[in-house]
């Protein structure tokens, strides 16, 4: 029987020899049942026929049956009356340790030593770890998710139904190629930049896979082995891990209260990787008179600031300080946004502003790696912008987390006296520097056994031996009303270490 293009290929999953000394049966069964625990055939899917299968892998069709016939008895398989054989969805879909040793046909071979051809190893560079289930917690104080109830569901329904409508599918079913929505440069340039004093023209906007890839863009593009790029410290993890996957002259610039210093630590800087709106992680708002100081030692010196301006729009104290590259007339600040951090996370729409010669090279270095982010994604984003969902969802956000804000300072003053923190409008999130002595690592691994999800601050630092007692508490994934009572489930979790730790003191002999 021949195999049509749509139907899986079992006999690449299924390798016999015809010349072993092995069964063929028994090569079915072990080739199966390795596949199984392995996850490569999905719990409750149904396996061929034996008649589809025999045919396949060119064997008897009494041979296949045989097979199915041992894995049932074994637990693999379920067989259902007319219908077939399907994995047994309580097998224990791959548990380590379960598979077994199965049928090598064409004998023992060499593995391929990965770790040696590498050029990167990015899975080793210190990173920000979450829990991926959790929505499953009652309490996660995590930033960068989304509380379910504040997604703009029925308004973002209504843009993606009308960028599926015939008129609208003719803009974005075809490739693109290196360009995006023309709608979206538009709405990017009128609604969201406007509104930070940046004026760019279209060929100045570069729309992204979110920041991140913005930053990827601009590192592959500018960072080479010399060249000395400066990061904040504490500062943003995947940004300083990004730069240092191009070279490893990544430096770490200190901070004072009014965000990034102009310390002689800057002058070695040929970039400047910098989130002066709300500095990440600390929330601080960089003053006018900073910022003008920072542009200036740019001129001097002839360097390039990549300013990360994510989270501004959530601001609702006072006049938000200008951009820094509404203030730049020198093409030295190349702009990274997001709109991760208002719609939705999962969205992964950022973009970059620059000179156009910056722009027309990213270009084509997106085109090289993805040609251009999902079109209909575009366009759904920009319909959301243009009838006014964006700016419905921003006052709504503003409300909300200025709610949280508000409740948060005052459980953590209540519970938490001993823990101290800077209340920041429009932030999403604390910094939070407990005594010494507190290794927030553990007072996660204490709360997270509460229902509650804190993010250890530590992998904030530059330094491997970074100080262990600072914490940031997300406010946008957790409902209002969960804010105090997890606040006091952390009080809970950091009284229970602090006794553990007295206990311990107590209990070393004099």
């Amino acid at each position: 029987m021949a195999v049509s293009a749509s139907q899986p290929m079992w006999d690449k999953l299924i390798p016999l020899s015809f010349r072993g000394e092995v069964s063929l049966q028994a090569q079915i069964r072990e080739l199966l049942a390795a596949a199984i625990l392995d996850g490569q055939i999905p719990a409750a899917a149904a396996l061929p026929s034996t008649r589809e299968l025999a045919a396949q892998l060119g064997v008897a069709r009494n041979t296949v049956a045989l097979a199915y016939e041992l894995l049932a008895a074994e637990g693999y398989l379920v067989a259902r009356s007319r219908s077939g054989h399907y994995v047994n969805p309580d097998i224990g879909v791959g548990r380590p340790g379960t598979r077994p040793p199965a049928f090598a046909p064409q004998g023992p071979r060499a593995t391929v030593a990965w770790a040696q051809r590498f050029c990167v190893a990015p899975s080793a560079q210190r990173n920000i770890v979450k829990a991926k289930d959790w929505q499953k917690y009652p309490y996660p104080f995590l930033y960068g998710q989304i509380d379910p109830a504040l997604m703009p569901v029925i308004g973002w329904r209504e843009c993606g139904t009308q960028a599926l409508s015939a008129s609208e599918m003719r803009g974005w079913a075809a490739d693109l190629i290196d360009g995006d929505d023309p709608l979206l440069l538009e709405q990017i340039q009128t609604r969201l930049l406007a509104r930070r004093g940046v004026w760019a023209a279209p060929d100045e906007i570069l729309v992204t896979v979110g920041a991140q890839h913005a930053l990827f863009l601009l590192a592959t593009l500018l960072v080479g082995p010399a060249t000395t790029v400066g990061v904040e410290d504490p500062g943003y993890p995947d940004a300083r891990n990004i730069f240092a996957s191009r070279t490893s002259r990544v430096v770490a610039l200190p901070l004072d209260d009014d965000g990034l210093t102009l310390s002689p630590a800057i002058d070695a800087c040929d970039f400047v990787y910098l989130t002066p709106s709300h500095q990440c992680p600390t929330n601080v708002t960089m003053p006018l008179a900073r910022r003008v100081a920072l542009l200036d030692w740019a001129d001097a010196h002839d360097r390039v600031l990549i300013e990360d301006d994510y989270e501004i729009e959530l601001g609702t104290q006072g006049r938000a300080q200008p951009a820094l590259k509404s203030l730049d007339h020198a093409a030295r600040v190349v702009y990274v946004g997001s709109l991760s951090k208002t719609i939705a996370p999962g969205i992964r729409l950022g973009y970059i502003v620059g000179s156009r010669e910056l722009i027309h090279e990213a270009r084509a270095l997106r085109r090289l790696m993805l040609r251009h982010p999902a079109a209909n994604n575009e366009r759904s984003v920009a319909l959301f912008l243009a009838m006014g969902y964006h700016d419905s969802l921003l006052r709504r956000l503003q409300q909300t987390c200025a709610e949280r804000a508000r409740i948060a300072a005052a459980a953590m003053a209540s519970h938490l006296p001993a823990a101290a923190f800077r209340a920041v409008g429009g932030a999403s999130s604390f910094w939070v520097r407990f005594p010494e002595g507190v290794d927030t690592r553990e007072l996660a691994r204490a709360a997270e056994r509460r229902g509650v999800l804190i993010e250890p601050g530590d992998v904030f630092f530059a330094d491997a031996d970074a100080p262990q007692n600072y914490a940031r508490l997300g406010l946008a994934a957790i409902a209002t009303a969960r804010v105090e009572p997890g606040l006091r489930a952390l009080a809970a979790a950091y009284s229970e270490l602090a006794s553990g730790a007295a206990c311990a003191r107590r209990a070393v002999p004099r």
